[in-house]
């Protein structure tokens, strides 16, 4: 078994090895200066890597002035850039940068909207046209050293994934291992993986199949490890802890990111809180007995304690099937005890018993306030089990990762929104307060018509 060693300016990234907390900035990144300052917030607050994102070709050059501004602060760690949509900007990137993160659908079959049918043949042709079109960002990498991060995402899988396997974990592990050829077909061992979802169950089991399909063809590359959207406060704070705790207590990932709809320094103490858990398992933190898991402590660090049952308890439901979860924790009131239980057993999928609100983490692609929307909607509308909320920052990953969402809002330029019932858009780019509006007024009708 080979085990690859990833090499991003002053980290070695190694499955099995020391793990690494990250975040990414969420201001404009033409703003230069307050993007340098949040970077380096990032950092000092513990991530071993910062990621900002480049969202069209204007921005490479601010890219280059922030990266030169956090060296000539004195400051060593490494600096990712994310891509989407254009690949031209991710090799305008290389040697700017100590790591890119591509998305593979970019580089997919861009023609036809709907497949029908699809023969093998077929499909092996479109895997060499992925290829091709890889290869120009490849050989440059390879030449300057920079890494990729292959970020397969459950809302942007190419539309010939999607036809053969459906937005299932199979889809996207199967996306990550097409990559796997692509990059050794063109001798790059210089790529790290990651594959995320919404879903903390959908997302583990792609990440678990993926690895066990790496260990089967000999070769193990490191896994950057998250749930994406996961949303804000407790909830989302719990939903990272459930996916990613589970992976982490598997032994699976190198690099960390809790996507939190908070400041990116809010991520990296409870990114670091799930290392230590991983670190050392708390087995006599909990029991279970007749599939309920108890968990008894006197942990009087809150944060620290939300990490913890929300790890094992994904670790453990993820294995074999829970009922039920129990906590008991006297440095915190009844209510707060219940609350975790609520938002763990959601989290799972053992039990729903409210809304689920999930929203992105923002970057500087966002234009909104997207903490003011999700707020209104968890006032609102939080009470009602099995409905599904989807708040997102703009139009990148957001329509595909609502997927699953009764209804959603999705950001667009100049503090302006989108509307969707489902997966489809119901309104033009409308301002936030009509957006807002608008959102509510299909919700409610939904609501009394159920």
């Amino acid at each position: 078994m080979t085990i690859k060693t990833v090499n991003i300016r002053n980290i070695s990234l190694t499955e099995g090895t020391q793990l690494f907390p990250q975040s990414m900035t969420n201001s404009n990144t033409q703003e230069m200066d307050k993007t340098v300052e949040q970077a380096i917030r990032i950092a000092e607050n513990g991530a071993g890597m910062v990621r900002i994102s480049v969202p069209g070709k204007e921005d490479v050059k601010a890219m280059r002035n922030i990266v030169q501004k956090i060296r000539q602060r004195g400051y060593d760690f490494p600096v990712i850039a994310d891509v989407h949509f254009n690949p031209e900007i991710a090799e305008m990137l290389v040697g700017v940068v100590d790591k890119i993160r591509i998305n593979p659908g970019n580089f997919s079959e861009k023609n036809r909207k709907n497949f029908t049918e699809i023969s093998d043949e077929e499909y092996n042709i479109m895997i060499s046209q992925t290829c091709d079109r890889a290869k120009p960002l490849i050989e440059k990498c390879k030449n300057h050293g920079t890494a990729i991060r292959v970020g397969v995402n459950q809302g942007s899988l190419s539309q010939r994934m999607v036809f053969r396997y459906g937005h299932t974990p199979q889809a996207l592990a199967q996306s990550a291992l097409e990559w796997i050829g692509i990059c050794e077909s063109l001798d790059f061992a210089n790529v790290v993986f990651s594959l995320k979802a919404s879903n903390a169950h959908t997302m583990t089991e792609a990440n678990k199949l993926f690895m066990e399909e790496m260990k089967k063809r000999g070769t193990v590359y490191p896994l950057h490890i998250g749930v994406t959207e996961a949303g804000y406060g407790l909830d989302g704070r719990v939903k990272s802890a459930v996916g990613i705790g589970a992976l982490l207590l598997d032994g699976i990932g190198s690099t960390i990111r809790v996507s939190l709809t908070e400041s990116p320094e809010k991520e990296i103490p409870f990114a670091q809180h799930l290392i230590d858990i991983a670190s050392s398992h708390y087995q006599n933190h909990y029991r279970i007995q007749d599939d309920v898991l108890y968990c008894h402590h006197t942990m009087d660090n809150q944060e620290k304690w939300i990490a913890e049952v929300g790890a094992i308890s994904g670790y453990e439901h993820f294995r074999h099937t829970l009922k039920g979860v129990s906590i008991e924790n006297p440095c915190f009131s009844a209510r707060q005890n219940q609350e975790l239980v609520t938002a763990v057993e959601q989290a799972c999928g053992i039990r729903i018993r409210k809304t689920e609100i999930i929203s992105c983490p923002t970057c500087s692609r966002t234009d909104y306030d997207i903490e003011k929307v999700i707020q209104i909607m968890d006032s609102r509308f939080s009470h009602y089990p099995g409905l599904k909320i989807g708040v997102m920052g703009c139009i990148v990953n957001g329509p595909g990762e609502m997927l699953d969402t009764d209804f959603g809002i999705v950001g667009a330029k100049d503090n302006k929104v989108a509307v969707y019932q489902g997966k489809n858009r119901i309104s033009s780019i409308i301002s936030l307060e009509e957006g807002i509006s608008l959102l509510e007024k299909v919700i409610l009708a939904y609501l009394d018509n159920r």
